[in-house]
Parts: structure tokens; sequence; C-alpha cells
């Protein structure tokens, strides 16, 4: 599913234009690429929790030449998902 057929739905259901399902997604998008770039952890009741997670410095190899690299400290954007998601139907 991809944030057009997010769109479409959202319409559909709550009987919403397109446009402004759009913006109010659109809205919401920002706010969270914006929260996650000052560092904050955004948690959503029943759906998850995002956060940034740093990863230390190691050393890698290069599987073609054998040769040893050295991986830089990064930091990455994880999801947790809620406890909802392990219930079974």
């Amino acid at each position: 599913m991809i944030k057009k057929d997010f769109i479409a739905k959202i319409s559909y259901q709550t009987g919403l234009n397109d446009g402004l399902v759009r913006l109010i997604i659109e809205r919401f998008l920002k706010e969270i690429r914006e929260s996650l770039l000052r560092r904050e952890k955004i948690e959503i009741r029943s759906f998850g929790v995002f956060y940034i997670k740093k990863f230390k410095a190691k050393k890698g190899r290069n599987m073609k030449t054998g040769e040893i690299v050295n991986i830089p400290e990064r930091q990455k954007i994880v999801f947790k998902p809620s406890k909802i998601f392990n219930k079974e139907k």
C-alpha cells in the first residue's frame, strides 16, 4: 500500500475530500520527520515507537577481496511495533 492508497481509503471512509486528507497525512509525516531529525522519540499508542539508535563502529570484510574495512559509527531510525501486532487472530 502506498501513500496514494491511504489517502483514497481514508477519504472514502470519512467522506472528506482527497485534498484535505492528503494535507493531513503530509503534515503528519512532516512532523514525524522533523521530530526524528531533532532526535526525539515518537510514541504512537497501539501502533509503536520510532527512535534513533546508535550503532558502534566495527570492522567488516570486503567479500570480493577479503580486505578488512572499517565501518564508522552510525545512527539509524528504528521502529518497535506495539504488542498489539503480536496477538494472533
